[in-house]
Protein backbone atom coordinates (compact mmCIF):
# COMPACT_ATOMS: atom_id res chain seq x y z
CA UNK A 1 0.00 0.00 0.00
CA UNK A 2 2.86 2.38 0.85
CA UNK A 3 4.40 1.75 -2.58
CA UNK A 4 1.09 2.65 -4.24
CA UNK A 5 0.87 5.94 -2.30
CA UNK A 6 4.46 6.80 -3.25
CA UNK A 7 3.79 5.96 -6.91
CA UNK A 8 0.63 8.11 -6.95
CA UNK A 9 2.46 11.01 -5.32
CA UNK A 10 5.27 10.78 -7.90
CA UNK A 11 2.75 10.63 -10.72
CA UNK A 12 0.99 13.72 -9.39
CA UNK A 13 4.25 15.61 -9.12
CA UNK A 14 5.43 14.69 -12.62
CA UNK A 15 2.10 15.56 -14.23
CA UNK A 16 1.85 18.91 -12.50
CA UNK A 17 -1.21 17.93 -10.47
CA UNK A 18 0.36 18.81 -7.11
CA UNK A 19 2.77 21.63 -6.36
CA UNK A 20 3.46 22.72 -2.81
CA UNK A 21 5.18 25.90 -3.97
CA UNK A 22 3.04 26.89 -6.93
CA UNK A 23 2.18 25.67 -10.39
CA UNK A 24 5.71 25.73 -11.77
CA UNK A 25 8.16 23.13 -10.53
CA UNK A 26 11.39 24.91 -9.67
CA UNK A 27 14.46 23.35 -11.23
CA UNK A 28 18.14 23.75 -10.60
CA UNK A 29 19.03 26.62 -12.96
CA UNK A 30 20.37 25.16 -16.18
CA UNK A 31 21.43 26.83 -19.40
CA UNK A 32 18.84 26.84 -22.16
CA UNK A 33 20.31 25.79 -25.48
CA UNK A 34 18.19 28.42 -27.20
CA UNK A 35 20.75 28.96 -29.95
CA UNK A 36 20.23 25.33 -30.98
CA UNK A 37 16.51 25.71 -31.71
CA UNK A 38 15.60 26.96 -35.18
CA UNK A 39 12.45 29.07 -35.06
CA UNK A 40 10.36 30.24 -37.98
CA UNK A 41 8.50 33.52 -37.53
CA UNK A 42 5.04 34.33 -38.88
CA UNK A 43 6.39 35.40 -42.28
CA UNK A 44 8.54 32.30 -42.77
CA UNK A 45 11.95 33.71 -41.85
CA UNK A 46 14.20 31.34 -39.89
CA UNK A 47 15.96 32.50 -36.73
CA UNK A 48 17.23 30.84 -33.59
CA UNK A 49 15.20 30.98 -30.41
CA UNK A 50 17.86 33.11 -28.71
CA UNK A 51 16.95 35.93 -31.13
CA UNK A 52 13.53 36.24 -29.48
CA UNK A 53 14.57 36.11 -25.82
CA UNK A 54 14.61 39.44 -23.98
CA UNK A 55 18.13 40.41 -22.95
CA UNK A 56 18.65 40.61 -19.20
CA UNK A 57 15.00 39.91 -18.31
CA UNK A 58 13.06 36.87 -17.18
CA UNK A 59 10.83 35.26 -19.79
CA UNK A 60 8.16 32.62 -20.29
CA UNK A 61 8.37 30.03 -23.08
CA UNK A 62 5.16 28.23 -23.98
CA UNK A 63 5.09 25.24 -26.33
CA UNK A 64 1.99 23.86 -28.03
CA UNK A 65 0.93 21.86 -31.10
CA UNK A 66 -2.08 21.74 -33.40
CA UNK A 67 -2.60 18.02 -32.71
CA UNK A 68 -2.83 18.62 -28.95
CA UNK A 69 -6.39 18.64 -27.55
CA UNK A 70 -5.47 20.39 -24.27
CA UNK A 71 -3.62 23.04 -26.31
CA UNK A 72 -6.81 23.80 -28.24
CA UNK A 73 -8.65 24.38 -24.96
CA UNK A 74 -5.83 26.40 -23.42
CA UNK A 75 -4.94 28.76 -26.28
CA UNK A 76 -7.79 31.28 -25.80
CA UNK A 77 -6.72 31.81 -22.18
CA UNK A 78 -3.09 32.11 -23.26
CA UNK A 79 -4.11 34.72 -25.83
CA UNK A 80 -5.93 36.64 -23.08
CA UNK A 81 -2.82 36.49 -20.89
CA UNK A 82 -0.66 37.66 -23.83
CA UNK A 83 -3.00 40.64 -24.29
CA UNK A 84 -2.70 41.50 -20.58
CA UNK A 85 1.09 41.42 -20.95
CA UNK A 86 0.81 43.67 -24.01
CA UNK A 87 -1.27 46.12 -22.02
CA UNK A 88 1.55 46.19 -19.42
CA UNK A 89 4.28 46.54 -22.07
CA UNK A 90 5.61 43.03 -21.37
CA UNK A 91 4.43 41.03 -24.41
CA UNK A 92 7.99 40.37 -25.57
CA UNK A 93 8.57 38.39 -22.36
CA UNK A 94 6.13 35.65 -23.47
CA UNK A 95 7.43 33.55 -26.35
CA UNK A 96 4.83 31.15 -27.76
CA UNK A 97 6.07 28.33 -29.98
CA UNK A 98 4.10 25.83 -32.03
CA UNK A 99 6.06 22.59 -32.24
CA UNK A 100 4.77 21.67 -35.65
CA UNK A 101 6.46 20.25 -38.76
CA UNK A 102 3.47 21.20 -40.94
CA UNK A 103 3.41 24.26 -43.20
CA UNK A 104 2.78 27.55 -41.43
CA UNK A 105 -0.62 27.82 -43.11
CA UNK A 106 -1.86 24.91 -40.96
CA UNK A 107 -0.99 26.82 -37.78
CA UNK A 108 -2.64 29.99 -39.07
CA UNK A 109 -5.83 28.09 -40.07
CA UNK A 110 -5.87 26.37 -36.67
CA UNK A 111 -5.65 29.72 -34.88
CA UNK A 112 -8.29 31.23 -37.19
CA UNK A 113 -10.64 28.34 -36.34
CA UNK A 114 -10.20 29.17 -32.65
CA UNK A 115 -10.96 32.85 -33.26
CA UNK A 116 -7.33 33.76 -32.59
CA UNK A 117 -6.31 35.22 -35.95
CA UNK A 118 -3.22 37.34 -35.47
CA UNK A 119 -2.14 35.60 -32.25
CA UNK A 120 1.66 35.76 -32.30
CA UNK A 121 3.26 32.33 -32.29
CA UNK A 122 6.57 31.15 -33.61
CA UNK A 123 7.20 27.69 -35.04
CA UNK A 124 9.70 24.93 -34.26
CA UNK A 125 9.47 22.78 -37.41
CA UNK A 126 12.17 20.32 -36.33
CA UNK A 127 11.02 19.63 -32.73
CA UNK A 128 14.42 20.57 -31.36
CA UNK A 129 12.84 22.31 -28.37
CA UNK A 130 11.38 19.07 -26.96
CA UNK A 131 14.67 17.30 -26.25
CA UNK A 132 16.61 20.48 -25.43
CA UNK A 133 14.11 21.67 -22.81
CA UNK A 134 13.13 18.21 -21.57
CA UNK A 135 9.49 18.60 -22.55
CA UNK A 136 7.19 15.71 -21.63
CA UNK A 137 4.41 16.50 -24.08
CA UNK A 138 2.26 19.44 -25.00
CA UNK A 139 1.43 21.97 -23.81
CA UNK A 140 4.47 22.87 -21.76
CA UNK A 141 5.60 26.10 -20.15
CA UNK A 142 9.19 26.96 -19.21
CA UNK A 143 10.37 29.84 -17.03
CA UNK A 144 13.69 31.47 -17.91
CA UNK A 145 15.59 33.78 -15.61
CA UNK A 146 17.27 37.02 -16.69
CA UNK A 147 20.37 35.04 -17.68
CA UNK A 148 18.34 32.80 -20.00
CA UNK A 149 18.52 29.75 -17.73
CA UNK A 150 15.60 27.39 -17.16
CA UNK A 151 14.42 27.89 -13.57
CA UNK A 152 10.90 26.44 -13.65
CA UNK A 153 8.61 24.33 -15.75
CA UNK A 154 5.10 22.98 -16.02
CA UNK A 155 3.88 20.13 -18.18
CA UNK A 156 0.24 20.23 -19.18
CA UNK A 157 -2.37 22.92 -19.68
CA UNK A 158 -2.68 25.99 -17.50
CA UNK A 159 -5.68 28.15 -16.66
CA UNK A 160 -4.11 31.41 -17.84
CA UNK A 161 -6.98 33.39 -16.33
CA UNK A 162 -6.41 31.97 -12.84
CA UNK A 163 -5.34 34.71 -10.41
CA UNK A 164 -2.84 32.48 -8.58
CA UNK A 165 -1.11 31.50 -11.83
CA UNK A 166 -0.97 35.11 -13.01
CA UNK A 167 0.47 36.14 -9.63
CA UNK A 168 3.13 33.45 -9.86
CA UNK A 169 4.02 34.51 -13.40
CA UNK A 170 4.11 38.20 -12.43
CA UNK A 171 6.50 37.40 -9.57
CA UNK A 172 8.69 35.48 -12.01
CA UNK A 173 8.73 38.30 -14.57
CA UNK A 174 9.52 40.83 -11.83
CA UNK A 175 12.58 38.74 -11.05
Amino acid sequence: MRALRVALALLALTTGAVRADGVFAPVEPRPAASADVEIVNSIGKTHVLADFLPVGEAAILHFWATWCGPCREELPGLASYAQALSDDGLRDRLIVIAVEPSPREKIDRFLDDLGLAGFVTLQDRKNRSGPLFGLFGMPATILLDAEGRVVGQHSGPLDWDDAAIRTELAAHLDG
